[in-house]
């Protein structure tokens, strides 16, 4: 299977179900996103400009209005003495709830208003306001990384529409805020907004499987590398429904173990000929609610997008379904944020 990156959202993708993975990240088919995921972003966006307001008011402590210019909320300009209103909040959640919902395949309705504002203000209140973004020193709000893996065993060589794909593997994502604790230390906030939970196995992650989890050791090995001048990285993942936040520290020892861990998915992946779905009659649960591949038909064809693809493996093999199924906008080694 081709693969020229991993990123956060990917590694575990695979593990949930290797189908899913190829439509996405090889195919590149689009899929929408369910109505929980995209009251997330809503909160994402509200917690990132926020975090834009302060930093302009770090670099600027004099001046009495605070910018910043966004993708979806466009130009926000407010008096230097507003940003800790409650209602200047909740215009920005007015803002980025209209921004989403406006091209959103889903159906909205009042209640789903109230829950973005909910959810944002259970991670802006915690413990008297210790993960505000507004409290905090900013570093670097939602940046992004592409790392280059300069190890032999990354290296990739495919032929793609008859022309020769060459590189190392890299790892690309987007974190969601990163900032100052003191000179030596700095604190990656990651807010999640859905379940504490391992999606592929169902179970809950605790402190000890988050130690252990790819995703944060991705963001770590990742903010080592754009900061290497900081000698502490303290990651804080912040489920704020359901268990609050989770701070994880490591050492070098981790980045070993990391790159452990993507190679042997990196290889994995590179290798598979044949992705498995999670139920080959595509009846699980899994399949039938929570995968637009699953609930959606391949256009012209009476089944399933996922059925379609994976016959189409089987007649054809894998190399010509990546080259037929491809979407017509798709790169392969293409990157769009958030990762």
């Amino acid at each position: 299977m081709l693969i020229t990156y991993i990123r956060s959202s990917s590694y575990n993708n695979y593990e949930f179900c290797q189908m899913q993975y190829f439509m996405t990240y090889v195919l590149g088919l689009p899929s929408d996103s369910g109505k929980a995921a995209e009251r997330g972003t809503m909160v994402h966006k509200v917690m990132e400009v926020l975090a834009n307001l302060k930093l302009f008011q770090q670099e600027n402590p004099k001046r009495k209005f605070l910018e910043t210019t966004d993708d979806v909320l466009k130009k926000v300009r407010v008096k230097t003495d507003r940003l800790m209103e409650k209602d200047f909040v909740e215009e920005l959640l007015d803002l980025s709830y209209t921004g989403y919902r406006k091209d959103s395949p889903n159906k909205w309705a009042p209640v789903d208003r109230k829950e973005i504002s909910r959810l944002t203000w259970l991670g802006l209140d915690h413990n008297n306001g210790q993960f505000d973004p507004r409290l905090r020193q900013i570093l670097n709000p939602e940046p992004h990384f592409d790392i280059e893996i300069k190890e032999d065993w990354a290296k990739y060589e495919y032929e793609v529409g008859g022309k020769p794909l060459v590189g190392n593997l890299a790892i690309k994502g987007t974190i969601d805020l990163v900032t100052t604790i003191d000179d030596d230390t700095i604190e990656v906030l990651d807010w999640k907004t859905g379940q504490r939970k391992n999606w592929a196995t169902g179970e809950k992650k605790t402190y000890a499987k988050l130690c252990e989890d790819p995703q944060l050791l991705l963001y770590y090995y990742a903010i080592s590398n754009l900061y290497p001048e900081y000698k502490n990285v303290i990651m804080s993942i912040f489920y704020v429904k359901d268990g609050g936040p989770f701070s994880m520290c490591w050492d070098d020892n981790d980045k070993v173990k990391f790159l452990k861990m993507l190679k042997d998915r990196f290889l994995q992946i590179k290798k598979n000929n044949k992705p498995i779905p999670i139920s080959y009659d595509r009846s699980n649960f899994k399949c039938t609610r929570l995968c637009h591949y699953c609930k959606n038909k391949w256009q012209g064809s009476n089944k399933s997008m996922c059925q379609y693809v994976g016959d189409y493996v089987d007649k054809y093999g894998i190399d010509k379904a990546s080259h037929d199924l491809k979407h017509k906008d798709f790169t392969i080694g293409h990157y769009e944020a958030p990762g």
